[in-house]
């Protein structure tokens, strides 16, 4: 509950500081960061090398075991912080605009900041403190959301988003390290650092092919179609990953950390994985196809006529976004079953099928890269739900009564507001009174498509609900009866 209050309110004030810097900002200034960014991520695949989730899923550990971690992720980080300055100029010239090698020298220092507090935030994540973590990151978006608009007002241009990016990392990082009260010593083992090593290892390789999959796109359409290209295709790509961040991401954090201390229980897994997997897509399917059916309206509404190129590209990634939540908590289960070397083929097997498909679909633009995507998610949703099958032997029929809720709601909800969208699309109604009428239509339409056919499923989600809300109030009882 912590982390959904953590991205809803992290998103609303992501949200609220991208709609003042997209007004005053041009296209270009967030594709020049786009192209940045292509870069810093792929190094950042590399800023902890999987030593973090070890923390985490490892039954014992002790403080030896997390001033290695710490020592090796802040040597990885420096490393990281130095090829960055000496390659940002390189890949600068070859994305065809010398300003992003000086974004990059600046955005480099991030590995060093992260590094230095990347084992205090696994230690809270393996305590599952989730409320520390959230206030801290809320508090850090607010402080580098300032820090952007007030940049941007003063006329900085890109430099405003640099700005609000690291803002918020140093922010984030500083009131981390402040609140677990863990500091490191000088002590490393070579032992702990061998056991850390064989389970990041793959997921590391995995993070890789991730990497692969996220940005060859932007790769691609900044390389051969320009900044404003990839302005476009950023914001459609940040928007249709919104609900799977807000929902998928934080149900796979909690996941991991708790199905890691039951990680002998493979029935146990099993029911988490199909009830997690049942909420998700109950809450977040509605939603993707929302997005996909009112993408042009909002756009408009919200970020104005010029961010409109963007509208096909989220209704596209939207109906992708719908596929994978098939499978999004897929990966939780085989980590917390020990069985990364699964995840690595999983990830491998994927960029396989996507990275061609991108560069198929970029002949006909940013929407046809995007259109790249769905094919490939098509593909690949089968062959992950096979990996999930073999560990935690969950079979077709008990899936699809997981997802069955969401799939029917969502459907039906389509075919009521579809026709009532077409219809105002077509007489010109100005955007606004497109989405008032097609916003409350899908929520009513699917609310009671659920309630009359899968009530029992509300039911269940207000008993965990209360259930959880009576186990936090004891947690903090019993911690200040300990203090």
């Amino acid at each position: 509950m912590w982390l959904a209050g953590e991205r809803i309110g992290g998103q609303i004030v992501d949200q609220v500081f991208t709609i003042f810097l997209a007004r005053l900002l041009l296209p270009r200034d967030f594709g020049l960061l786009a192209m940045a960014a292509i870069f810093t991520t792929l190094l950042r695949v590399f800023s902890t090398i999987g030593l973090g989730a070890a923390i985490i899923q490892r039954a014992k550990i002790d403080d030896e075991y997390l001033d290695t971690a710490f020592w090796a992720n802040l040597g990885l980080g420096v490393a990281l912080f130095a090829i960055t300055a000496v390659s940002g100029e390189i890949f600068g010239r070859f994305m065809g605009d010398p300003a992003v090698g000086v974004i990059l020298l600046i955005l480099s220092t991030r590995f060093m900041i992260t590094a230095g507090s990347e084992a205090q935030r696994s230690l809270v994540s393996r305590q599952m403190d989730y409320r520390s973590l959230s206030l801290r990151s809320v508090k850090s978006r607010l402080i580098g959301g300032f820090v952007g608009v007030g940049m941007a007002y003063a006329g900085m241009g890109y430099w405003s988003l640099v700005g609000q990016t690291m803002a918020t990392t140093l922010s984030g990082s500083y009131l981390l390290y402040v609140a677990t009260g863990w500091r490191p010593k000088w002590r490393f083992s070579w032992r702990k650092f061998r056991d850390q090593w064989s389970f990041g290892a793959p997921l590391l390789l995995s993070r890789m092919f991730g990497y692969a999959i996220r940005n060859t796109d932007n790769l691609l359409v900044g390389r051969y179609l320009g900044s404003t290209a990839l302005g476009f295709y950023a914001l459609g790509y940040t928007l249709f990953l919104v609900p799977l961040q807000d929902v998928g991401l934080i149900v796979n954090r909690v996941m991991f950390s708790a199905l890691s201390r039951v990680q002998e229980d493979r029935e146990r897994l099993r029911r988490g994985f199909l009830q997690g997997t049942q909420y998700v897509t109950l809450g977040v399917l509605p939603v993707m196809v929302g997005m996909a059916l009112v993408a042009a309206p909002a756009l408009e509404l919200v970020f104005g006529r010029k961010w409109l190129p963007a509208a096909p590209v989220v209704s596209v990634l939207a109906l992708a976004g719908f596929l994978q939540l098939m499978t999004t908590l897929g990966p939780s289960g085989l980590n917390a079953a020990g069985r990364t070397d699964l995840n690595l083929r999983w990830t491998m097997i994927s960029s396989l099928l996507y990275l061609p498909a991108f560069a198929v679909g970029l002949r006909w633009g940013i929407v046809g890269v995007a259109t790249g995507y769905l094919g490939a998610t098509i593909v690949m949703v089968p062959v992950q739900f096979r990996y999930i099958s073999s560990i935690l032997h969950v079979r077709a029929a008990e899936m699809w009564a997981a997802v069955r809720p969401g799939v029917i709601g969502s459907v039906l909800m389509a075919a009521a507001v579809a026709p009532a969208a077409w219809a105002l699309r077509t007489s010109h109604a100005p955007a606004v009174v497109e989405l008032a009428v097609a916003v409350p239509l899908g929520v009513a339409v699917y609310g009671a498509v659920i309630w009359l056919i899968h009530r029992r499923v509300i039911f269940d989600l207000m008993t965990l609900l209360r259930q959880s809300v009576r186990v936090g109030r004891g947690r903090r009882l019993g911690e200040a009866g300990e203090g």
